[in-house]
């Protein structure tokens, strides 16, 4: 396939300005795969939109999720959680779309400009300890991914005559932009290291880091740093929000008010407030003696009035109480579990590892759960959010024992669409449903987090 530089692109005219890089704005994403949503924030979106075209600006954020699931496999330290992996999203998808948006009107290398949301991201990592030799591999990585990707293109939108010149001024142009961001991330990084080194925060970080890890630590440490007795009983939570969301004041404080919240909703007699991100907060709440055992829910029910009105949605995970050092650190990692599963269903809220259990053990094997999966549901196991329909009306006809009257009260329809949904879902799954459907219903929780 090829296009001249002239063509209209996306119903409108080429952009002023555009020059020899006009095949840029006839960029489009993947035929036949589902479109990842941005993790930009909506207004860095629209901002492209208006200069590249909805169709450019969609192809970056394919392009940047790749870019950024490459460098997460290369260096997972960049990627650590689901809001690591957000984070690390939206930064390679500002970066691709400020390397476009020069590209197309042939900016000179030092007039780019670091993206704020590529900045944001660098100050998460070092807030989260990662190490500059780590973040300037996964940019080089992420990089490598867009400009394969843009050579690819290229050799699809223009004529074979013009591949030599127009290549070259792509790998000149698009090297020179991540050379200079480079630099900038550097300088930042350093800057803020400084200044982050020398808190208590640093501190407390890496001695909570230490007991996570299960390393000794003097328990005077632990009271001094982290005003914790590591006798007491912990419970953990993590309290995160989008990266990409900002409330109506442009700020991202949601996680760290509802902290507070929290600890004043659990009665502890100590606590800790650690921030792990610009997004994501980490706390533990401590007492003399076991809480009760309902604790969660209670501190559930006095948090969900706040989320609710909350202009951004906000996630908290919760761990169960467990006692002296090993249940800070078990309460810490059943809290990270939580947020992992509650991040794949995509519902704001609080959530308990006790009612994620399940679901934490289906899928702590992400590969061997989803082969399980599409293996059972065939083509049940679509990504589509019709099958998706299908696939909750059956798992919750199943585990209220095939009873379409409770099943359509959950779901808010009719008996006759539960009945019409299950029998759909029976002819994709090639069958009726068996007597002994436990593997059916095992592979139908499976899919609520790896095709939510």
């Amino acid at each position: 396939m090829s296009g001249g530089e002239d063509e209209p692109v996306s119903g409108g005219e080429v952009r002023a300005g555009a020059g020899g890089g006009a095949w840029l704005l006839r960029l489009r994403p993947d035929e036949g795969v589902d479109r990842p949503v941005p993790a930009s924030s909506p207004a860095t979106v629209a901002e492209a939109v208006a200069d590249l075209g909805a169709e450019p600006v969609a192809w970056a954020v394919e392009t940047a999720a790749g870019a950024a699931g490459r460098a997460a496999r290369q260096s997972p330290e960049v990627a650590d959680g689901p809001v690591g992996l957000r984070m690390a999203r939206r930064s390679a998808e500002a970066c691709c779309l400020a390397i476009l948006r020069g590209l197309l009107h042939d900016t000179p290398a030092d007039r780019i400009v670091a993206p704020a949301e590529a900045v944001d991201g660098n100050r998460d990592l070092v807030h989260r300890g990662v190490a500059l030799d780590l973040i300037l591999r996964s940019v080089w990585t992420s990089h490598v991914h867009t400009y394969e990707r843009l050579l690819a293109a290229l050799r699809t939108f223009v004529e074979p005559e013009r591949w030599g010149a127009e290549s070259e001024r792509v790998t000149r142009l698009s090297f020179a932009y991540v050379e200079e961001l480079t630099a900038l991330f550097t300088s930042q990084y350093a800057a803020e290291r400084e200044h982050w080194a020398g808190g208590l925060l640093a501190a407390r970080r890496q001695l909570v880091d230490d007991l996570v890890a299960g390393r000794r630590v003097p328990p005077a440490a632990v009271e001094r740093t982290l005003g914790l007795d590591p006798d007491h009983h912990h419970i953990a939570a993590v309290l995160w929000s989008d990266p990409a969301e900002r409330d109506e004041e442009g700020l991202l404080p949601p996680p760290h008010r509802l902290a507070a919240d929290l600890v004043a909703a659990s009665g502890a007699v100590r606590s800790l407030v650690l921030p792990a991100g610009a997004c994501e907060v980490w706390v533990w709440a401590g007492w003399p003696h076991r809480p009760p055992d309902d604790l969660a829910s209670l501190v559930g029910e006095e948090l969900r009035g706040t989320i609710a009105r909350s202009p951004v949605g906000v996630y908290v995970a919760l761990g169960p109480p467990a006692p002296g050092r090993e249940g800070f650190r078990s309460s810490h990692l059943a809290a990270r579990e939580t947020e992992r599963i509650a991040q794949a269903l995509g519902r704001p809220g609080v959530h308990s590892y006790a009612d994620l259990a399940v679901l934490s053990l289906l899928t702590a094997v992400p590969d061997h759960a989803e082969r399980y999966m599409r293996e059972v549901l065939g083509p049940l196991a679509g990504a589509d959010a019709k099958t998706a329909e299908l696939r909750e009306t059956l798992r919750l006809y199943l585990a209220h024992g095939r009873s379409r009257t409770l099943a359509a009260e959950e779901l808010f329809v009719a008996p006759n669409t539960v009945a019409y949904r299950v029998k759909r879902a029976e002819q994709l799954l090639g069958r009726t449903l068996p007597q002994d459907h436990l593997p059916l219903r095992l592979a139908l929780e499976i899919s609520r987090v790896v095709t939510p």
